[in-house]
This record gives C-alpha cells, sequence and structure tokens, in this order.
C-alpha cells in the first residue's frame, strides 16, 4: 500500500514545532574485543539528538565545471523535469522522469497497515525536501561556451530533446573559472577562454564574491557547491602548506604552486559557510 498523504511519527521520541523536527535516536553498534582466542562483542548505544528544520530553504546550486558533461547535463535534465517535455527517440517517446533518482523516484517502507499490508511513502516525503524544480543552477568553467552548446558537444542527450532546451541554456554562460595547468589534462588547455586572473589569493577571494553575488541577487537561504569538473592530480601534503588551516591560509597569500583550484573553491566556500562536495570526481 502506498500512501501520498502527510507523515507524521506518533512517538515519545520525536516532537514537532513550527520551526523543527526533534528527534531522540538510540545509535546501536557492536564493539568487538580479541583477548587471546576469545572474541568479545559489546553493544554499544550512542544517544544521538536529530533536528530537522521544517521549512525548506531556496536553494541554489553552483557547479565547478559547469560546461562540462556533467554540468551541463545535470542542468538540462533539472530544466527537462520542470519543463515536463517529451521526445522522440528511435525506440518511440520518452518523457523526462525521475527514474535513477534516489530521493525523487524511490519509496521507503513505512510499516504495517491495519490489515497486515506493509505501507510505502516516496522518500521525498520522508524528511522535508526541496522540489528539485525549484533549484536556481549556476557556475563556473573554463571555457565561455554556452550551455547549450555545450550541451550539444557533450554528446549525451537525444537530439530531439537538445532542440527543445536550447532556448533555456543558450544564455546560461558559465563564470570565469580557475585554471592552473599544471593540475588538470593537457587536453583542456585549449577550451581555457575564461579564466580568473591574478593571485591566487584574488582568485579565491573573485570566487567568494561569485558566490555571494549569486545568493544575493536570486535571495537564495543556501547554496551548495559541487565539484563537476575535470579530476585534479593528487596534491602534495606537507606540514607548513596545507595540515592546518593557518598553513593552508597563508600558503594561498603565499601564492604556493602546489594549491590547487579545487582547494581555492572548498575554501571559498568555508569561508563563505556554504555546503559543498568534491569528493565524486
Amino acid at each position: 500500500m502506498a500512501s501520498k498523504g502527510v507523515f507524521l511519527v506518533n512517538s515519545p521520541n520525536i516532537k514537532y514545532n513550527n520551526d523543527f523536527i526533534e528527534a531522540d535516536y538510540d545509535y546501536q553498534t557492536t564493539k568487538v574485543e580479541s583477548n587471546g582466542d576469545v572474541l568479545m562483542a559489546t553493544p554499544v548505544t550512542t544517544k544521538l539528538h536529530i533536528r530537522t528544520k521544517r521549512q525548506v530553504p531556496k536553494l541554489g546550486l553552483m557547479l565547478v565545471g559547469w560546461g562540462g558533461n556533467n554540468g551541463s547535463t545535470v542542468t538540462a535534465a533539472l530544466l527537462a523535469n520542470k519543463l515536463q517535455l517529451s521526445w522522440e527517440t528511435k525506440t518511440g517517446t520518452r518523457k523526462a522522469d525521475w527514474y535513477g533518482s534516489i530521493t525523487q523516484a524511490s519509496t521507503v517502507r513505512l510499516g504495517t497497515g491495519v490489515n497486515g499490508q506493509d505501507v510505502y511513502i516516496p522518500m521525498s516525503q520522508f524528511l522535508p525536501m526541496v522540489n528539485p524544480d525549484d533549484i536556481v543552477v549556476d557556475g563556473w568553467d573554463i571555457s565561455s561556451m554556452n550551455l547549450a552548446d555545450a550541451m550539444k558537444r557533450a554528446q549525451v542527450l537525444d537530439i530531439n530533446l537538445q532542440q527543445q532546451l536550447r532556448p533555456y541554456m543558450q544564455n546560461m554562460k558559465p563564470r570565469p573559472s580557475i585554471y592552473f595547468p599544471d593540475f588538470i589534462a593537457a587536453n583542456q588547455a585549449s577550451r581555457a577562454d575564461n579564466v580568473i586572473s591574478g593571485t591566487k589569493w584574488e582568485q579565491m577571494e573573485q570566487i567568494r564574491k561569485d558566490i555571494r553575488d549569486f545568493k544575493d541577487f536570486h535571495k537564495l537561504d543556501q547554496v551548495i557547491v559541487l565539484w563537476t569538473a575535470n579530476t585534479e592530480r593528487f596534491c602534495d601534503v606537507l606540514s607548513g602548506l596545507n595540515t592546518t588551516a593557518e598553513d593552508l591560509l597563508a600558503a594561498i597569500k603565499a601564492n604556493a604552486k602546489e594549491v590547487s583550484p579545487s582547494t581555492l573553491f572548498a575554501v571559498s566556500c568555508i569561508l563563505e559557510g556554504v555546503r559543498t562536495d568534491f569528493s565524486s570526481y
């Protein structure tokens, strides 16, 4: 049985007010110790207090490498679903959907109903979540190519869908980005016509300004920054360079060679108090 109604928890461990959902939760694990030939397993309980805001924020998404295959395709997918587009393929008509999205296309087993049936709810209703249709997208790229042409260059989406999306994406242009040739593949050099100049500290300050301007212009409550650009080579981890926050800031001010573009973006996000995830690329 599936439900599309309001979901509430009737438990002394859950409290609702106008602003938050407050939950007390016992997180249970098992600690295992070895004593000779004997393994001793001891249950361990950690008490957690979890607070979730009930007000869904107006969310902005900034992509590093917005004009690449990943950035242009994500933007196109958000628009196609928001506009409820359909298009012709060699196997028939397709409609935009959220298949493959954990939050938008999955259900969660809530429990058992009065008749013994399993009850499921959409994961998007499990907790207050942003509607993807409401996400505002922006970003940076070392290429100045607009998002419609970037989508075409990526060769990911069907032509008929690209044609419908072009009017919405052709005026989307990435902000200048940070380009240090030593950190990415040499084949990116020909695309690098949209880069920030100045010292590494000055470039970081420009990224911070971009985040603030984007947030202010769209009156956003929160901004998330994701890395969708080329994979970088590893940076050396050196004492006095990047092992403490103080050392890292000093290294950026000193224009240290081993400070990468992703490091500058990450530090910019930390200083601006925005959430980021650079772990996927």
